[in-house]
């Protein structure tokens, strides 16, 4: 039983992360658009947990299925070893998010001890807000860009 049992291992796992399971990690995987082109082996390991979800499925579901026919040493041994690359955030899910996201350094957080703007947080009776909006603030400087480019367009081709 160690394939089975290396399976229900990664799959409680995987619920524990997901509140599914192997099949909740291959949807996130399927859900994630830019795995493949920031994971090396991102499709390889996709396709290898479908396999060995497939094979779980068959040993439990199908009558006569003996574990020692579907499955070998090697398949057991990448199960584990794909619950150590969880364990060590070596995952494809996990590569990707540190591919995608920026370090925790980089993003601002809130403590809980830190008071908000109380300007940002101000609305008028419109809904919305009377305080600095860096999204307005950011597309002024974008206009302000490409007019810049377009002047000096016009004045080199004069």
């Amino acid at each position: 039983m160690g394939f089975m049992n290396s399976y229900k291992r990664l799959d409680n796992l995987c619920r524990d992360m997901n509140g599914v399971g192997v099949t909740g990690y291959i949807d996130d995987m399927k859900n994630e658009p830019k795995g493949s082109f920031c994971v090396l082996g991102w499709q390889a390991d996709f396709n290898q947990l479908r396999k060995y979800r497939h094979i779980r499925n068959r040993i439990a579901h199908e009558n006569d299925v003996d574990e020692a026919q579907v499955c070998s040493d090697r398949d057991i041994a990448w199960l584990e070893n794909f619950y150590q690359r969880i364990i060590k955030q070596t995952d494809p899910l996990a590569l990707c998010y540190k591919a995608t996201r920026p370090p925790l350094t980089e993003r601002r957080i809130q403590r809980p001890n830190e008071q908000k703007n109380p300007v940002a947080e101000t609305r008028t009776d419109t809904g919305k807000n009377t305080g600095t909006d860096s999204g307005a603030e950011s597309i002024i400087a974008c206009m302000f860009v490409v007019l810049a480019i377009v002047i000096v367009f016009i004045l080199c081709y004069r």
